[in-house]
């Protein structure tokens, strides 16, 4: 038996070979895979969302001056008084800036996506394209010469 030729390794438990595609402890046979690509996916921006939402909101509430003094009393801090008013405008710039700067911060992350019987799923996932792109390419090569292999001993014919 001639042992599978490795088209693909990271060094961190991802291998593609000429009949199988192992991903730490999941090995997947390229027959059995259906479907295979580079998928983007999209990050979740909703709490940064929700966080400007509600410091605008708030930071509004304290430059129209919305919050009655009768309401909550003015704090002291370091022997200096705010009022409510004042202090939901800084909560509100602070919420607000702390919204953008989770926006920022998430970015889209890239998954080599397979599909098998067992349904379609993310195997790879990671920050960086090249290193997915990288696993794709491989897995292309691999189907590519399962494909030339299988039409190769498909069209031989035994002459006896």
């Amino acid at each position: 038996m001639i042992p599978d030729k490795v088209l693909y390794t990271d060094g961190r438990g991802i291998t593609v070979t000429d009949s199988t595609f192992q991903v730490k402890n999941m090995s997947y046979r390229l027959n059995g895979i259906t479907k295979h690509g580079l998928s983007t996916l999209a990050p979740e921006r909703l709490p940064g969302i929700l966080l400007v939402g509600m410091g605008i909101l708030i930071g509004l509430f304290g430059l129209l001056k919305l919050i009655p003094s009768t309401m909550i009393e003015d704090v002291q801090i370091n022997g200096t008084f705010y009022t409510a008013n004042y202090l939901a405008l800084w909560i509100g710039a602070g919420l607000l800036l702390f919204g953008l700067i989770v926006m920022a911060i998430v970015r889209e992350r890239y998954a080599v996506r397979i599909a098998t019987a067992e349904g379609e799923k993310n195997a790879v996932v990671s920050n960086k394209k090249e290193y997915i792109a990288q696993i794709v390419n491989a897995l292309n090569e691999a189907f590519h010469r399962e494909h030339v292999h299988t039409v190769y001993t498909s069209n031989t014919v035994d002459v006896r």
